[in-house]
């Protein structure tokens, strides 16, 4: 498949190492030829100087012969010119990445839509989700869900004192041997792999859990995270990620307190939400521990910091953590404080640009007959949803007995239309099984030949 992004800057960034680390072909344009020379030289990409809604410029980029194009610059409607005159190409798919308010009314995409735009992600509307869907479990620092939501592939780190600190995982498999839930991956020093019953687990490890979603509240037990009994957010920001959590939250039946910086945007949120009673904004500066004192940080059970200065998301949030709220979430854009702040003991932290690259992958992944798709952070693993066809020469065999790939895990079985079961070795595979499957890209076709019976090549 070849690939054309248009604009080169940190989202820009992400989506072209994804894509090119499963060896697409990718070309990147953009106007600044420093950052065109910093990508080329961390990834094997091809760089084009110029303005993507220049004719000349994306007929020099390929265009033509272009199977997938994604318009990812800072400017929503530049994204959306380059997707219509991509149309003009007959490329297939035409991706548009945007963030302002007036890209996520439905009435508004589909308009765009029926104009030959495949797909619009809005990154400010996806990452107000994955906040809502991190705060809903207190262990978890990701959470991605897998068939009707019936699986949930849970992130969390080991962190000092975590019950599962040094213990193998034959240890915790005893402990909780009658729970359902599958230790899938871990991932250390950047790199990934599948546990066996001798591996062990140490602080700093981040695992991936493979749960029932009707489990999920188990892993608050298991991991022995402090439940806050209140339903009490504090919301640092008053941007549209800020209100669209607000949202959330209220609908969740939270109380939701905001701090705002200014008196503007105070009385904006004030005015928008006027007729909750369960929402009140304040204003200063977020990192002020008297604010956080005041807003009562230390009985909240959940602190969000979403402001648009990535430095003041980090402060803010270890000071929720010092006070003692109960689960602290940081939205950061750099990419170069993605890991500083998660070393700041941190429960949550959210890279938007990150977000929206994966939502592409997984949009390009549901087109490749998987039905839900997702990565493991910092490595080339995937976690991808599957249904076992007739056709599968696997059927009726234990999973002991069948010869997958490398690197590659059967994480859940959902049987009919919402049976999960987390599978030991003598479990049987039948068609029209979902199967959640952990694995790396090379592992792809030939999953899909075992379960599918597909011959492609995967891509």
């Amino acid at each position: 498949m070849k690939i054309l992004i248009i604009g080169a800057g940190e989202t820009g960034f992400y989506i072209a190492s994804e894509f090119s680390e499963d060896n697409f072909e990718v070309t990147l344009v953009d106007e600044n030829p420093h950052q065109l020379k910093v990508i080329q030289r961390s990834l094997n990409v091809a760089g084009i100087l110029g303005n993507g809604t220049s004719l000349s410029v994306l007929e020099s980029a390929g265009i033509e012969s272009t199977d997938l194009l994604i318009a990812c610059t800072d400017h929503d409607e530049t994204n959306l010119i380059c997707c219509l005159l991509a149309d003009h190409y007959d490329i297939k798919h035409k991706i548009a990445v945007t963030k302002t308010a007036s890209f996520i009314k439905k009435k508004v995409i589909s308009q765009y839509i029926r104009s030959g735009i495949s797909q619009i992600i809005n990154s400010t509307m996806v990452t107000a989700q994955v906040v809502m869907e991190t705060a809903s479990l207190a262990s978890a620092s990701e959470v991605s869900a897998f068939g009707e939501r019936n699986v949930l592939l849970v992130g969390c780190r080991i962190k000092k004192g975590s019950p599962w600190e040094n213990l193998y995982l034959r240890e915790i498999r005893q402990h909780n041997e009658n729970s359902q839930f599958l230790i899938a991956s871990i991932v250390r020093d950047g790199k990934s792999y599948i546990p066996r019953g001798n591996d062990q687990i140490v602080r700093g490890d981040y695992v991936y859990i493979l749960i029932p979603s009707s489990h999920a509240e188990i892993l608050n037990n298991i991991l022995n995270v402090r439940i806050s009994t209140n339903r009490k957010a504090v919301i640092a920001g008053e941007n549209l990620i800020a209100e669209r959590v607000a949202s959330g939250l209220l609908r969740s039946h939270y109380s939701v307190t905001m701090i705002c910086s200014n008196e503007v945007d105070a009385n904006k949120m004030r005015k928008k939400f006027s007729h909750q009673k369960r929402f009140q904004v304040m204003q200063g500066q977020a990192e002020e521990v008297k604010l956080q004192l005041k807003a009562d940080v230390t009985v909240s059970s959940l602190f969000v910091a979403v402001t648009n200065d990535d430095h003041l998301n980090i402060e803010s949030g270890i000071v929720a953590r010092y006070l003692g709220a109960g689960k602290v979430i940081c939205v950061i854009n750099r990419q170069d404080l993605i890991q500083p702040a998660a070393s700041a003991d941190l429960d949550v932290v959210i890279s938007p640009r990150l977000i929206t690259a994966r939502q592409i992958k997984k949009l390009i992944r549901g087109r490749e007959k998987s039905l839900n798709y997702t990565t493991i952070s910092e490595t080339n693993m995937e976690v991808l949803e599957m249904v076992t066809s007739e056709k599968a020469t696997i059927l009726e065999k234990p999973i002991k007995e069948i010869n997958f790939p490398h690197n590659s895990l059967v994480g859940a079985l959902i049987k009919g239309n919402s049976n999960v079961i987390i599978p030991t070795g003598d479990t049987v595979i039948e068609a029209g099984d979902k199967v959640i499957m952990v694995t790396v890209p090379e592992g792809v076709p030939k999953l899909r030949a075992i379960l599918e019976g597909d011959t492609g090549n995967g891509h």
